[in-house]
């Protein structure tokens, strides 16, 4: 797909995008914006540019353009009926253009508005369910009607989706105590042989003293990236809000790092890793490693132009931090292959990302769920961050 820079770029550049946005940033119900590559687009942009081979049965699949939209789901996503049951194909990086000319792509957009390669999801939290002698709260189903008509008047690519509320993953028990409970992800050392382990900025603070599961002192935090809160009635706006300066980092209004540094007083077992991600796409096969959950598979998913996220009654509005989509263990995909998933939970966090390359490359670190997937903050972001509080360079 596109990388994740060239979304964010193609954000900033779509008044069309930008306006609906803005619009849904009105209804309090709002709780973030994703963006992602329309699946259509990028098969036939594969098929355009030589990167797949031209399917024999196209034509019988896709007779005339309306056919590929009528193949378009709620969901914003395709599948062919035969393989509906069957686990998604393995992918690795993939860079696409999302400027580049795409004639069998251009028929479908002439049909319906024109519409764009991606897709814009507007999420919202579950509606509550009105109490009574509380007639001043409202109907929340009147916001969801609003949600409705912006996209209808909007975009045929912008789409609204209810999910469960997102929170900072924590939870007691797990491998690291510092003093909360999280995932020790992974080590950065410098050229003077010092070590320091990289977990979340909620699971560690600076000062803590850090333990294993044994209760034998590991080291200390040394450094954190202290959070900035949402104020209360205020929707995680991906257009109004003031980004982060210097970026990426936190504040005024919204984050976009949530990590911590201990500096290691034992040795810690670690894998072999190439490096640090330049950039990523979505689709791209990685595995997830934390002290919950153990190594799972995952695809990387959209990207989270804004989400709210909370922990302990305050919330976090984050800029760009990415989807992790579960995956299955076996080749059964759909509603079965769902079954067969391990959906991150709380206590994973601080958990790093990793690329399917061989030796793999770390992707990101992991902070927060949602029930249904997880959430991931760019590996070179956090790596950039370490080494400016440093002041040295740090390899994994």
């Amino acid at each position: 797909m596109a990388t994740y820079d060239d979304l964010r770029t193609y954000f900033e550049e779509s008044r069309q995008l930008q306006q609906a946005a803005e619009a849904a940033a009105r209804v309090p119900i709002v709780s973030g914006f994703t963006l992602d590559v329309n699946p259509i687009w990028a098969f036939l942009y594969d098929i355009e540019y030589g990167l797949i081979s031209r399917p024999l049965d196209l034509e019988k699949r896709f007779p005339v353009p309306l056919d590929f939209l009528m193949r378009i789901n709620a969901a914003g996503t395709y599948t062919h009926p035969f393989l509906h049951w069957m686990k998604a194909r393995y992918q690795g990086y993939r860079r696409r253009n999302l400027y580049s000319d795409v004639p069998a792509w251009k028929r479908i957009a002439s049909e319906f508005n024109d519409p764009l390669p991606v897709t814009m999801t507007i999420v919202h939290r579950p509606l509550r369910t009105p109490v009574k002698n509380l007639e001043d709260e409202g109907d929340e189903q009147e916001y969801l009607l609003r949600l409705l008509d912006i996209a209808r008047n909007s975009s045929p690519n912008i789409r609204i989706e209810e999910r469960p509320a997102a929170q900072l993953a924590l939870a007691s028990g797990d491998s690291i105590l510092a003093p909360n409970s999280g995932t020790l992800g992974g080590v950065l050392d410098d050229p003077s042989g010092n070590s320091y382990g990289v977990t979340c900025a909620h699971v560690a603070s600076r000062g803590n003293a850090a333990y294993d599961n044994s209760r034998r002192l590991i080291g200390h935090c040394v450094a954190e990236s202290t959070r900035v809160t949402l104020p209360a009635g205020t929707v995680c706006d991906p257009v109004q809000l003031a980004m982060p300066n210097p970026y990426p980092g936190n504040g005024p209004d919204v984050n976009m790092l949530d990590c911590a540094l201990i500096d290691l007083k034992v040795p810690v077992v670690r894998p072999k890793i190439a490096g640090v991600a330049k950039s990523l796409t979505s689709g791209q096969d990685v595995t997830l490693t934390g002290a919950k959950t153990n190594t799972t598979p995952h695809k990387l998913g959209a990207l989270c132009i804004s989400y709210c996220f909370s922990r302990g009654g305050k919330d976090y509005c984050f800029r760009d931090s990415i989807e992790l989509l579960p995956q299955p263990w076996g080749p059964v995909g759909g509603i079965l292959g769902q079954m067969m998933t391990t959906v991150p939970v709380q206590g994973d966090s601080g958990g790093w990302v990793l690329t399917d390359d061989q030796p793999p490359v770390w992707a990101g670190l992991f902070f927060a769920v949602d029930g249904n997937r997880g959430f991931a903050i760019r590996a070179s972001w956090v790596h950039d961050w370490a080494q400016q509080i440093t002041g040295t360079k740090l390899s994994p």
